[in-house]
């Protein structure tokens, strides 16, 4: 994993704030002067609140700043620039958020044959382009987890998306969606039973979530197989004809 976080550091006087700071850099801050000067110049920057200073308003903030481990900071400088936080690895993938530089990959990725044959297409393109920007804002940030995309460790190739999302089908309190493709000129290698394997121990240790749901159209016999060899059961038929999945992971 690239590191691109160098250093932090603590500015809690207007004063002391420097004009710029080179690539790298953190500012973490208990000032909400120091906090809207970095906003509005582009800093990347963290508030943190402690005894006595509470009710900052970032989208950064931190409660026991002296507790944060290096790789939070990490993810808290690559929010702060708009660089995509790594997720994890599998044997033959890695996985990552997506970011708008993706958002070409992303629409040859559903192009392929087969692609969208069980599930819907993307929209046209500048309305994708929208809603990609909204969901890095308004899901990235909110949930901390979402859509990811997939890629082969050797090539570097764009070859899948799959995630976990709170969506209105959740039922339950720490209930989550998982949804996933695997690119059509990579099917039958095992690679969506890899991934999602994956992302059902994330979607329990990382994001403590209770159980998992999915969903596939009943004539889309390969997701069906899938579902099953991960532990999912089936629940009933959704009124819009899908097959509705349900798996306990607490």
């Amino acid at each position: 994993m690239t590191t691109y976080l160098k250093s932090t550091i603590k500015v809690n006087k207007l004063e002391d704030l420097q004009p710029d700071y080179p690539q790298g850099v953190l500012v973490l801050s208990d000032s909400q002067a120091v906090l809207d000067e970095c906003n509005a110049k582009g800093i990347p920057v963290a508030g943190y609140e402690h005894e006595g200073v509470t009710g900052l308003k970032c989208d950064q903030l931190l409660l026991d700043v002296d507790e944060v481990e290096d790789e939070d900071f990490e993810n808290i400088y690559r929010r702060c620039k708009g660089i995509p936080w790594d997720i994890a690895t599998t044997e033959r993938t890695y996985i990552r958020e997506f970011s708008m530089d993706d958002l070409d990959d992303l629409v040859a990725l559903y192009d392929k044959p087969g692609m969208t044959d069980y599930m819907e297409p993307l929209f046209d393109y500048e309305e994708e382009k929208t809603y990609e920007k909204n969901y890095i804002e308004y899901i990235y940030k909110l949930y901390g987890f979402g859509m990811w995309l997939i890629y082969d460790k050797i090539t570097g190739e764009l070859i899948g998306r799959a995630g976990i999302e709170v969506r209105e089908t959740c039922e339950e309190d720490g209930q989550a969606e998982l949804g996933f493709c695997i690119a059509s000129d990579h099917w039958k290698q095992g690679l969506a039973y890899e991934v999602c394997s994956k992302i059902v121990q994330l979607a329990r240790d990382e994001y403590g979530m209770k159980s998992l749901i999915a969903r596939c159209a009943p004539e889309n016999k390969a997701s069906i197989r899938l579902l099953e060899k991960l532990g999912f059961s089936f629940q009933y038929f959704q009124e819009d004809g899908d097959r509705r999945y349900f798996m306990e992971i607490c």
